[in-house]
């Protein structure tokens, strides 16, 4: 249910579950956990790719896995359904998106640092429109980066966004051409991935730790960053 392929400095992870649209259920989540914590602790592998099989990213939670008691009784300080999304990556991560990215796997997508989706890929939070809440850090994530009211009218709509909207939003980082998702995220990887990692992963932990300080202590962090051994 989660391949995993090297491409050079870059470590390609697929949701492989087609046939539910790449919904995720307990076992997977699991298998994804462990696949990502593999390509953080690799010395070799400098970014990640996220994609999807079969022309969709991720369709989100599995509803009759949840129903079937598949996941764990979500509470405050356990793991969240899709179990890597409390923290932030340790490396690069870019999400290749295709069709559906609804949910949790749209959570997952907003986990990435980056996003590249084809014309075909649609977001939202298609969950809230079924009673179920937000656990992966969609309400957390989502506004830091399109702004609260463009973070409402996604949350608030339940609505599907399509890839076109959303890209100037600044959700999309990259938008391309149907079916081309993976190749353009592989290839923006690899280019990540080639930079000098020094200077490249002390600007990036920067810009993620900078959130919750006051501005003065987030400029001193950058140069702590910057400018340690």
């Amino acid at each position: 249910m989660i391949r995993t392929e090297r491409r050079g400095a870059v470590q390609l992870i697929t949701l492989d579950r087609p046939e539910r649209r790449n919904a995720v259920d307990g076992p997977m989540a699991e298998a994804l956990a462990e696949a990502v914590g593999a390509a953080e602790r690799d010395g070799d592998v400098r970014a990640v790719v996220l994609a999807g099989a079969g022309g969709t990213f991720c369709a989100g939670n599995d509803l009759k896995a949840m129903a079937a008691g598949d996941f764990p009784v979500p509470t405050v300080d356990g793991p969240p359904p899709m179990r890597v999304t409390r923290t932030p990556p340790a490396k690069p991560v870019i999400a290749a998106i295709e069709g559906y990215c609804f949910g949790g796997g749209f959570e997952l997508a907003l986990w990435a640092d980056l996003r590249v989706a084809s014309t075909t890929a649609e977001f939202g939070t298609l969950n809230l429109g079924q009673g179920l809440p937000c656990l992966d850090a969609a309400t957390v994530r989502l506004p830091r980066l399109v702004g609260q009211g463009r973070a409402l009218d996604i949350l608030l709509t339940a609505r599907r966004v399509p890839a076109e909207e959303a890209h100037p939003w600044g959700l999309v980082t990259r938008l391309a051409e149907a079916g081309r998702a993976a190749e353009e995220a592989l290839a923006l990887a690899e280019a990540v991935a080639a930079l000098p990692p020094g200077a490249l992963e002390a600007a990036r932990q920067s810009v993620l730790e900078q959130w919750s300080l006051p501005e003065g202590e987030a400029v001193r962090n950058e140069a702590r960053l910057a400018l340690q051994p």
